[in-house]
């Protein structure tokens, strides 16, 4: 039997060297890879983010051929060192890469990372029920921990009106009034080709900031290493076809900047960017949706991902929602299982704010409601 060679890459040069490899095995990956571990995605945002030595990428390969790859870096958190994606908090979902043909290289990425020294946790935050990763649980020889990550909300990728009938007939009357207004005023949908990227994420970042102005929003957005990430990652992704960023144009300005990561049957709404000015004319969910199913189908996809969150705009839809897990995995020893129940802790923390505080519960219910309608 062919021998299984493992290998840990620990410089970006190495990591970029295995672009069209990397490649192949991303579209060859069973259960199928997401765009977060597509190569463009996670080379840019360890080039923008992970700090000289931190890098840890394990490779498998058999005869030459790479069969397997577990995209991480290493975090330093407290007293622990942890390894954790490559794609960090920008990143909807984590997990490795295996090929179909070769079940057996995700055993020898889990002994590669056993026998590479200088960490202690394995802390993969956000894995989708099919992620790969996931198998490790029933044979790890360390201490394994699973707890409730982020709900995803999803929709079949089926044409407008065929979504509009899934939702109840008083909303799907709102919401043809409001796509009615969308279609009147006169409002232009661009794709925006691969040489223009840098100067489209520009004015997406801009359109973001003033959409969150004085409303809070995540402050990584507007930090450079994040515009640099994103510049670098779609301009490689949207001449791929893995990535499209999409504009939407009043009056010759645009008024809407939209990322869109496509991949394996799925087309996922990652980050906008909408001026005050054109909220203030038109539903710009509305808007949004009035492109983005069509797209979908135009592209063979299988399912629309709205991602993360529970934003109240997204239930109007009447979404699929399944809930993420995060899992933790110790080194056999006596730190890692302390920054376990740390996590552990934190994550009961959020449990009891969630349950008590009253806003948080009311948002909670009406989450059940909408999704049980």
């Amino acid at each position: 039997m062919d021998h299984l060679e493992a290998r840990v890459l620990r410089t970006c040069p190495e990591l970029a060297a295995l672009a069209d490899e990397w490649d192949r095995l991303y579209a060859a990956a069973s259960p199928p890879a997401t765009p977060f571990q597509a190569h463009a995605w996670v080379t840019a945002w360890a080039g923008a983010y992970v700090p000289a030595g931190e890098l840890f990428v394990v490779t498998v390969r058999r005869r030459g051929r790479l069969v397997a790859a577990a995209p991480l870096f290493r975090d330093r958190r407290g007293p622990w060192q942890v390894l954790t994606p490559l794609g960090g908090a920008q990143s909807d979902h984590s997990d490795v890469l295996v090929a179909a043909d070769e079940r057996g290289a995700l055993d020898a990425l889990g002994r590669a990372l056993l026998d590479a020294p200088g960490w202690q946790v394995l802390d993969l935050p956000e894995l989708r029920p099919d992620a790969a990763a996931r198998a490790w649980t029933s044979a790890w020889p360390g201490r394994v921990t699973r707890l409730p990550a982020s709900t995803v909300l999803e929709l079949p990728a089926l044409p407008l009106p065929e979504l509009l009938d899934r939702m109840p007939a008083k909303s799907a009357k709102t919401m043809r009034r409001k796509l009615r207004k969308v279609d009147q005023a006169g409002i232009e949908v661009r794709h925006v080709p691969a040489d223009e990227v840098p100067q489209a994420v520009d004015r997406l970042i801009r359109l973001h900031e003033e959409q969150w102005t004085g409303r809070g929003g995540n402050p990584e957005h507007r930090r450079e290493r994040f515009r640099r990430h994103l510049t670098t990652a779609l301009t490689r992704m949207v001449d791929d076809g893995t990535a499209t960023l999409t504009e939407y144009s009043a009056d010759g300005e645009v008024r809407l900047g939209q990322i869109l990561l496509l991949g394996h049957g799925t087309v996922s709404a990652y980050l906008a960017g909408i001026s005050p000015r054109l909220r203030q004319d038109v539903d710009t969910a509305a808007l949004v949706m009035r492109h983005d199913p069509e797209f979908a189908v135009q592209q063979g996809a299988a399912r629309y991902s709205m991602l993360r969150g529970l934003e109240d705009y997204k239930f109007r839809w009447r979404p699929e929602p399944f809930v993420q897990e995060r899992l933790l995995l110790s080194r056999p020893g006596m730190s890692g299982p302390a920054y376990v129940l740390l996590a552990r802790a934190r994550a009961g923390a959020v449990a009891v704010v969630k349950t008590r505080a009253p806003w948080v519960r009311e948002m909670r219910d009406r989450v059940v409601r909408r999704v049980r309608r």
